[in-house]
């Protein structure tokens, strides 16, 4: 994943099928901090089965951040984002440690 050309994250998994948004984090014993899932479509999230804390970057369909939701702990339910598509879920801090923030642009490859 790249902000402005340069590599944040090396390793983005795309659940882009049901059964891998469905899945999603659950039941992991964690995540490394140069990975992230993104869940594409979707607007909506949940902790529940989860074993640690995440930050959220809602996404619309240009990859335009809409919201950072950062350190949601297991087993919470977030809330839709006006416009969202797809949500990015990261090690909890580290859309603060990248300098994720909303109106930012990111791209995939």
């Amino acid at each position: 994943m790249y902000k402005n050309g340069e590599l944040l994250i090396q390793e983005v998994e795309n659940a882009n099928h049901f059964f891998r948004r469905f899945m999603g984090l659950m039941y992991r014993k964690g995540m490394n901090g140069n990975h992230g899932l993104l869940l594409t479509p979707c607007n909506e999230i949940h902790t529940f089965g989860m074993r640690f804390d995440i930050d959220a970057i809602t996404l619309d369909k240009d990859n335009k951040v809409l919201f950072v939701d950062g350190s949601i702990p297991p087993n919470k339910v977030r809330s839709k984002v006006k416009g969202g598509y797809k949500v990015l879920e990261l090690c909890s801090g580290y859309a603060e440690k990248l300098g994720i923030s909303q109106g930012d642009y990111l791209t995939f490859s």
